[in-house]
């Protein structure tokens, strides 16, 4: 298939074809997510701060599926490198079953434990809200997580395009469904949430379909599928990790949301959670690129191609950094403009500059946060996710400990608390992800020049 092609061909090739529908995929994404916003905006300041208080709960569903969805990228990805197309059918369908078991288990145990993260997080007042916003994601769990896992299988395979497809559905009838279920039938948060899960229950069956139907070169025959210990091994070697990497950053925001509310009360809360989403899109290019590497490495390493490797790399840094360089020039002189997108009501007009100060603050971390993203790509890809973990880990922990220290000044310290945690976690992942890098492409170099040298010997 070409797809598949595309993945096995030269790094600037390959990066494109895979970076360029995701790419749009996420401006798609990341646009109904401002859409979303905007019409939530009309609700006033209360509805925003209960959904922003509900956001960790949502992000540790959703990590489970992320963190599956990069393992089994990487391993499908691997396997079609090497060309053993029957391990990666079989990861196809393990993958499946794990996320199934996975989505009833955490869907379980985060219903009882939602009140108290909220009521811990300051939001006893709009506890009522923030429930409302919280159960439909509890009951579609595993919708969510299937999510990044069709993603992820997708890219794996070169598909980028089907990929594209699936995301812009969700997105589309999101942004269709969210004034209807918010306003039209009056269901208010509720109506949000419900949104988003029918977009992705929609693209869960249309990916479902072409699996089961021959559209994709990795298949899935779940009659007769039997269970490799292998294959799977493989794909949870890195998504384990991510998993749990995934859910910590969620998990480590609800003290971290506690201080901030404590210091900046609903305003402030609000100023420190949305001014970030101007971030979020100027990332979008970074993410995409660095999302694109991890199949791209992962065949390289199946094809045994260490030069492959390490151009793919290089263009990643070039691209990432030129890219968002220009955003964040951009963001820094356009600020106040685009706060006011989500000024939707009177109480949220009134934070139109704190909320544009939060934004030329952040801005200085686009090129922080991209080398934190590549170099993380880079460590899951040559299988050392524990050491991302581990880091990311970290990172969370200082955001943490600074936001304490921050607190007891400012809102603005606080912003610039990000700043630095961001600067600091920014060179140590990078050293962590060229270390790895080198000595993984050192050791296939090694391993090629002893087999060329024992091959005339064996003659």
């Amino acid at each position: 298939m070409r797809d598949v092609e595309n993945l096995l061909s030269n790094p600037r090739r390959a990066l494109l074809t895979l970076s360029l529908p995701l790419l749009f995929a996420l401006v798609v994404e990341n646009l109904q997510s401002f859409i979303d916003g905007m019409w939530c905006s009309g609700l006033g300041s209360e509805a925003m701060s209960a959904i922003s208080l509900s956001n960790p709960i949502y992000g540790m569903i959703a990590a489970f599926g992320t963190g599956i969805g990069v393992g089994v990228s990487a391993a499908i990805a691997k396997f079609i490198g090497s060309g053993d197309k029957a391990s990666a059918d079989n990861v196809s369908v393990s993958t499946i079953l794990l996320v199934l078991v996975i989505s009833i288990a955490a869907s379980a145990i985060m219903w009882f434990l939602t009140e108290p993260i909220v009521i811990f997080c300051g939001g006893g007042d709009s506890l009522e809200l923030c429930m409302e916003y919280t159960r439909p994601f509890l009951f579609m769990s595993f919708f969510l997580m299937m999510n990044a896992v069709w993603a992820g299988m997708l890219r794996a395979e070169g598909a980028a395009k089907k990929s594209m497809f699936l995301s812009v559905i969700a997105s589309v009838i999101n942004i269709v469904l969210d004034p209807i279920m918010i306003y039209t039938l009056d269901m208010g948060v509720l109506g949000a949430s419900l949104a988003t899960c029918f977009s992705y229950v929609a693209i869960t069956v249309i990916a479902f379909r072409w699996y089961l139907t021959g559209r994709t070169y990795v298949t899935m025959d779940f009659r007769s599928y039997r269970f490799s210990k292998l294959p799977l091994i493989e794909a949870l070697a890195i998504g384990v990790p991510c998993a749990i990497e995934m859910v910590i950053q969620p998990l480590i925001s609800v003290p971290q949301n506690a201080v901030v509310y404590a210091c900046g009360g609903e305003a402030g809360f609000v100023c420190y959670t949305y001014a970030f989403r101007f971030i979020g899109i100027a990332l979008i290019p970074s993410i995409a690129i660095a999302k694109s590497l991890i199949p791209v490495i992962s065949a390289g390493i199946g094809q045994n191609d260490p030069d492959k490797i390490m151009d793919s790399c290089r263009l990643t840094y070039k691209y990432t950094l030129t890219m968002e360089l220009v955003f964040m020039i951009v963001i820094l002189l356009f600020a106040d403009f685009f706060v006011q997108a989500f000024m939707g009501s009177e109480s949220m007009s009134m934070l139109h500059d704190e909320m544009a100060l939060a934004v030329r603050i952040y801005s200085l971390t686009c090129i922080f946060h991209t080398c934190r993203i590549v170099g993380t790509s880079i460590l899951q890809a040559t299988r050392h996710a524990l050491v991302a973990t581990v880091l990311t880990m970290t990172r969370e922990f200082m955001f943490l400990g600074t936001f304490v220290v921050a607190a007891t000044i400012s809102m603005h310290a606080i912003y610039w608390a990000c700043d630095v945690t961001n600067f600091t976690m920014m060179i140590v992942i990078s050293a962590f992800a060229v270390h790895y890098l080198r000595k993984m492409v050192g050791d296939m170099r090694d391993r090629a020049g002893k087999t060329a040298g024992a091959t005339p010997n064996s003659r």
